[in-house]
């Protein structure tokens, strides 16, 4: 297994390293090797670098609050892990660009720290037709604390979006050069 320290990862995803570790204390359990004053430099494996750098994007980005990106992070870490967001041999780095899977994530906001979620994985996209611009999609949903699409259902009239194939492909990338 690959470890990374704070340092390595704050200079290569260009993260202030005092930012880095503040998001590291909020979106990590406490390093169990060390404490602030132990002199043990806290190792990451590529699923605690990229909770922290998903937590990092949901509250730097998309300007939700630290108990928000706890709850997304802890809601979504099942469906992260099983689709390979946690590993660095995965489908989600293929050379072959078309035969990647791309995930777009729909965050709906319900109010007092709850979050319904739809990932849509885009299965085949069909570029042309009759018009130009024109684009057909097929994809699969995978719901997350909601029973049906929250937006095609009408029970959010918004949502933010995270295309996750990609932010993933840019930390991976990163932190590999």
């Amino acid at each position: 297994m690959i470890y990374y320290n704070s340092r390595y990862l704050s200079e290569k995803l260009g993260i202030n390293l005092a930012k880095w570790k503040r998001w590291s204390r909020e979106f990590l359990d406490p390093d169990p090797l060390g404490g602030l004053q132990s002199g043990v430099t806290r190792q990451y494996s590529l699923r605690d670098a990229f909770k922290v750098y998903f937590g990092g994007y949901l509250v730097n980005t998309l300007k939700f609050t630290i108990p928000e990106a706890l709850t997304i992070i802890s809601d979504l870490t099942p469906w992260l892990r099983a689709n390979g967001f946690f590993s660095l041999d995965t489908k989600l780095r293929q050379s072959d660009q078309s035969a990647r899977p791309i995930h777009h994530l729909y965050i709906c906001t319900l109010g007092n720290l709850q979050f319904a979620y739809a990932i849509r994985t885009i299965i085949r996209l069909d570029k042309g037709g009759q018009i130009e611009e024109q684009q057909t999609e097929l994809y699969s949903v995978a719901l997350i604390n909601a029973n049906t699409d929250p937006l095609s259902a009408g029970i959010c009239t918004s949502a933010e979006v995270v295309v996750l194939s990609v932010l993933y492909n840019r930390f991976c990338k990163q932190i590999m050069q």
